[in-house]
């Protein structure tokens, strides 16, 4: 018996490596699989799925989503496990064959049309997914399971202590959280953890802890048909929003803004209107506006007319359009704002 023992000691080793490993525990063997933080028409419809990497492992009362900040300063929890899952998964499964647990807001509930497996709503002390740079773990009471740094985080890589035995430094951050997509784990080697390797930018795809989904793509565009304006188009996915980042240059005189089409599909273009500041002054609204550009397909366009004289400017507005419609040109804080008109189908400049 004693002659034997090293090479059942071998052959426990190469199966842990190949991420078979029997659960110890029964919440510990979890992976970080997705963070949504909403959509650019509704951003608090945010979720995070995590997804077992053994079996037996439905035993989550308690534990809970640790976000943090930029810094690693700890902002609070995304949500907090009140129950236990159904679906531990068969034995034997593997990562990603085995079952997902899906926490997050009723608006991620009602976006998606799923039943969370936790709704996190209400909970003490629940703080959104910041956008620009964080980290998110996943927590149990005898410590770190799984992390995902992204975007501007500058804290530690590393968790102490470990709530198994994978790799406890998570290396790089992944790219920053974006309106609209998920950070989306493309693969889990246990031995050796990097963010930015193991993650990737992607259009949403949540999976419930019963494996029930509404990932159904018609038109093979990436963005599931829950999401997207136009099901049968490939060239339309999300309806456009308002334009950012508008910006005048030259000479000659160019008008610039941030692309929309990474979100609403390659079908999306551009109207441009322009008109004098001495007649905004005198009317206090847009109605004299003209259109300078129309359906311009790319992020800027040349204004063709000379500079206005000395003592006198011009204005320029953008919207977005795709097959689902047009976006708008912007909104006040006015209650009737002076903009209206322009996405008003009778008085708009741009056809």
């Amino acid at each position: 018996m004693l002659r034997r023992l090293p090479s059942l000691l071998a052959v426990a080793t190469i199966v842990w490596a190949a991420g078979h490993a029997p659960a110890f525990c029964n919440e510990h063997l979890m992976a970080v699989n997705e963070i949504f933080p909403g959509t650019p028409a509704d951003p608090n419809a945010q979720y995070v799925m995590l997804r077992m990497t053994a079996f037996n492992q439905g035993f989550v009362n308690g534990s809970f989503i640790e976000v943090q900040g930029p810094t690693g300063a700890i902002l609070g929890r995304f949500g907090t496990f009140t129950h236990n899952m159904a679906v531990a998964g068969t034995a034997g499964c593997v990562y990603p064959a085995c079952p997902a647990i899906l926490i997050g807001t009723a608006r991620a509930q009602t976006l998606f049309g799923l039943t969370l497996d936790q709704v996190v709503d209400g909970e003490a002390g629940r703080v959104a997914l910041p956008l620009a740079g964080g980290r998110v773990c996943f927590r149990i009471a005898t410590g770190y399971t799984d992390c995902v740094s992204y975007g501007a985080y500058t804290g530690p890589s590393t968790i102490t202590p470990g709530a198994n035995t994978c790799d406890t430094d998570f290396g790089t951050p992944a790219g920053a959280l974006s309106l609209g997509f998920a950070l989306a784990r493309r693969q889990f080697f246990c031995p050796g953890k990097d963010s930015s390797v193991d993650f990737r930018i992607q259009f949403p795809r949540p999976v419930t802890n019963a494996g029930t989904n509404a990932n159904v793509d018609s038109d093979n565009d990436t963005l599931i048909d829950v999401l997207d304006c136009a099901d049968a188009d490939p060239g339309t996915q999300y309806f456009p929003i308002e334009t950012s980042n508008l910006l005048v240059g030259g000479p000659p005189t160019s008008v610039s803004w941030t692309s929309q089409n990474a979100t609403t599909g390659t079908s999306t273009r551009y109207d441009v209107v322009t008109g004098s500041l001495g007649d905004l002054l005198a009317s206090r609204d847009y109605s004299a506006a003209s259109c300078m550009a129309s359906a311009v397909n790319g992020s800027s366009t040349l204004d063709p007319a000379p500079n206005p004289p000395a003592g006198s400017g011009i204005y320029y507005l953008v919207r977005a359009k795709n097959n689902c419609g047009p976006g708008t040109y912007g909104d006040s804080t006015l209650a009737v704002d002076p903009r209206d008109a322009l996405d008003s189908p009778g008085t708009i400049p741009c056809p």
